[in-house]
């Protein structure tokens, strides 16, 4: 439900002017003029007050029980007392049309007092109140005054003597005056009581506007985690099921092209090969998507042992060597005697593959590739020992603008259907996940027609036996450098 706006609120005088300076501009008056006034809000609470010596004689008589009666009745009237005349006050300009004309009260004892409201915009905020005084046309009948009291008729007599006299048409216009000083002040209050009122409601309503706009995202963000933790889901089960399959066409054809069913010829022969070649990329893209789906549900588990980068290292080139033939393309490698480490063996081989197979692809015949492993020092990335591991090819490189994507997952370069290099854009992915998994970085220095090079960072042990793999961050494009 929308709260109410000030514009539709009804004010109160406290709302524009501080009781503080009510009081002052009060007191200042009292004492230049040697009347008392006080001024109520709506509800006939004090506002401010400042009296005479009237005060006292008010005081003597309500101290009289035969006193306090009338006295009580007179401040009530006084303070919540209708504003219009009545059987006991009577409009002091009633030449003037006013529906809330300036009155003049009686009081038991012989007093007076003017009240005049205090208006805004046709609303009734409070009342002024002037007195008591004594008019000077009514000075001389009490002069021998008997107040019917019950009191000490001198002491009270005494008192009485004390209070003003005073002109009332005099009073009325210094009362008016009082008037127009106070509503200037109430104008003044309610420009600033508005305008900070409309600035507080119009950041209220940005707040709420953007409170609105945080649940829908907060929605939005939950139905993409769901949808997400379905692609997931779909990608585990839909490589899974066809892992099955697949290796039963990898193992009929591979008993056939080892003769068992029987001799081939020449071009059986071929096409046997090529069903195995394409079946066993088939096989590598669905263990990447098995990967991948592991690695953004945060399932993959580390198994740390010790083992020797090095040795690691010579194993992942052997098992590339075959590629590198075929396009004739130089590699080297450049290993410590030493590089003992803990880490995931098959986790950190299958890093290595990846990043020598994307740099075969992307490199020319002739074209050459280096591997360097360091000696194991202190790493300041890592505030750790460790080893630096890169791969550095001279192939066609990465345009700059690209280098912060090339981690994503299913990220292309060349995204167009006709690009001259295939692949499913999860072996970076992957090799991001593996290595932070190990607690180390992996970082790309490239250009485009300067070659690549890939740097890992590995802490010689991790940090932890569990290591949380972050999920990599995915985009909609399903093509991908590698």
């Amino acid at each position: 439900m929308a709260s109410e706006s000030v514009l539709d609120k009804k004010l109160s005088l406290k709302d524009l002017v501080s009781s503080e300076a009510l009081s002052h501009m009060a007191r200042e008056f009292a004492e230049l003029h040697n009347i008392g006034i006080r001024i109520f809000d709506e509800e006939g609470q004090n506002l401010a007050d400042a009296t005479t010596d009237s005060g006292e004689f008010c005081s003597a008589v309500f101290a009289i029980p035969s006193g306090r009666q009338a006295c009580s009745s007179a401040v009530s009237r006084l303070t919540n007392g209708p504003l219009l005349p009545d059987e006991n006050t009577s409009p002091l300009l009633p030449e003037i049309p006013s529906p809330t004309p300036p009155l003049a009260f009686s009081c038991h004892t012989g007093l007076r007092y003017l009240l005049l409201p205090i208006s805004i915009d046709g609303d009734v905020l409070g009342r002024i109140v002037f007195g008591p005084f004594l008019p000077e046309q009514l000075a001389h009948r009490h002069s021998d005054k008997e107040f019917h009291l019950d009191g000490d008729l001198a002491q009270l007599t005494k008192l009485f003597g004390k209070i003003e006299t005073a002109s009332e048409p005099k009073l009325l216009r210094i009362l008016l005056h009082f008037s127009s000083i106070l509503r200037l002040l109430i104008s003044s209050g309610q420009r600033a009581f508005f305008a900070s009122s409309m600035h507080v409601e119009t950041t209220l309503e940005h707040a709420r506007e953007l409170e609105n706009q945080n649940h829908k995202l907060l929605q939005m963000n939950e139905q993409l985690r769901e949808l997400d933790r379905l692609k997931s889901s779909f990608l585990a089960t839909v490589s899974h099921e066809l892992r099955t399959p697949l290796t039963s066409i990898l193992g009929y054809s591979e008993m056939l092209s080892d003769g068992l069913a029987g001799p081939m010829n020449m071009e059986q022969s071929e096409y046997v090969a090529t069903i195995l070649e394409r079946s066993q990329s088939l096989l590598g893209l669905i263990s990447s998507m098995l990967d991948i789906t592991q690695i953004e549900a945060g399932k993959v588990h580390m198994n740390f042992e010790p083992i020797s980068l090095g040795e690691l290292v010579r194993v992942s080139l052997a098992s590339v060597r075959p590629w590198v033939a075929k396009k004739k393309i130089m590699l080297t490698a450049h290993l410590p005697a030493d590089s003992n480490a803990v880490g995931d063996k098959e986790r950190l081989k299958q890093v290595l593959i990846n990043l020598l197979t994307n740099a075969i692809k992307f490199t020319l015949p002739q074209g050459k590739i280096s591997v360097v492993l360091t000696e194991k020092e202190y790493q300041s990335e890592l505030k750790a020992p460790g080893y630096r591991l890169w791969v550095e090819d001279t192939g066609i490189g990465i345009p700059k603008d690209q280098l912060d994507n090339v981690f994503r997952s299913f990220f292309q370069v060349d995204s167009s259907s006709t690009r001259e290099f295939g692949g499913t854009g999860l072996g970076l992915a992957i090799v991001k996940g593996f290595v932070e998994g190990h607690g180390g970085v992996v970082r790309v220095l490239s250009d485009s027609n300067q070659g690549s090079r890939f740097t890992l960072v590995l802490p010689a042990v991790p940090p932890h036996e569990e290591m949380e793999i972050p999920p990599p961050v995915s985009i909609s494009s399903l093509s991908e450098r590698f």
